[in-house]
């Protein structure tokens, strides 16, 4: 009765019973346990490798967007200063046309 009332008791008793059965079906439930284990952890294992290819990603997706933000920076900075868009592509090693583009904005 209790057992029926309480599902953590219940589940406790259920696996109890299984354990105390004949030898022969205790290995299939281990077998079984076993592969449900070892099915979680290439999961979380699988889990974990795409976390860090996906951190590793960002990362590289960071640093490009902080040397484009630097490399905008310094173009204005150059044109502040008076330097022409030819100056400016012949020491950045950029074209004309991106410089002219990243000053248009």
């Amino acid at each position: 009765m209790v057992t029926e009332k309480n599902p953590l008791i219940h589940e406790a008793y259920c696996k109890l019973q299984v354990m105390s059965e004949d030898e022969a079906n205790r290995m299939i439930y281990e077998a079984r346990l076993k592969a449900q284990r070892d099915d979680y952890s290439r999961m979380n294992g699988a889990r974990q490798k795409g976390l860090q290819e996906g951190i590793q990603k960002g990362r590289e997706e960071g640093r490009e967007e902080g040397r484009q933000e630097g490399q905008k920076e310094i173009i204005l900075r150059m044109a502040e200063h008076g330097m022409t868009t030819k100056d400016i592509a012949a020491v950045t090693y950029l074209s004309e046309q991106h410089i002219n583009d990243i000053l248009a904005e």
